[in-house]
């Protein structure tokens, strides 16, 4: 009898733990977003298609970069909406977008692309507030 009554308290403990466990997981699906990474023949065919979005381009080897991909996470988990799309062009030659979008650019840029051509550009890792107010005027 005394056992069962311990095996019972242990599996409420265990029970009680796994909600916990089960309610932070949820509560960082509903409070935390980030930007999506999409390959380069992605990118083609959603310029191919005239499709409106915000695109921040960069190398993952580039520590520049992977602290400006944090404001990034930062500003979509804020602000779900628009959605913002990484790529990365570790792999592609120097002149790649140069030859997509007819514009030539240092790592990382945030781009916004509107019917397949660039409106809008900036260069450099921004800062959080900036990055809010050049997605505020260009889209």
């Amino acid at each position: 009898m005394e056992k069962i009554k311990s095996l019972s308290k242990e599996l409420s403990v265990f029970g009680l733990v796994l909600v916990v466990f089960l309610a932070l997981f949820v509560y960082r699906q509903f409070t935390y977003a980030s930007y999506k990474t999409i390959s380069t023949t992605q990118l083609e065919t959603q310029i191919s298609s005239k499709k409106d979005l915000i695109l921040v381009v960069g190398t993952d080897s580039d520590s520049t970069t992977q602290g400006y991909l944090e404001t990034v996470t930062k500003y979509q988990t804020k602000h779900r909406s628009p959605q913002i799309y990484y790529v990365d062009l570790t792999d592609q030659k120097d002149n790649y977008l140069e030859k997509l979008l007819n514009i030539n650019v240092s790592y990382p840029t945030t781009l916004v692309i509107k019917e397949g051509k660039v409106t809008a550009k900036k260069t450099g890792s921004l800062q959080y507030y900036t990055l809010v107010d050049f997605i505020k005027e260009n889209n």
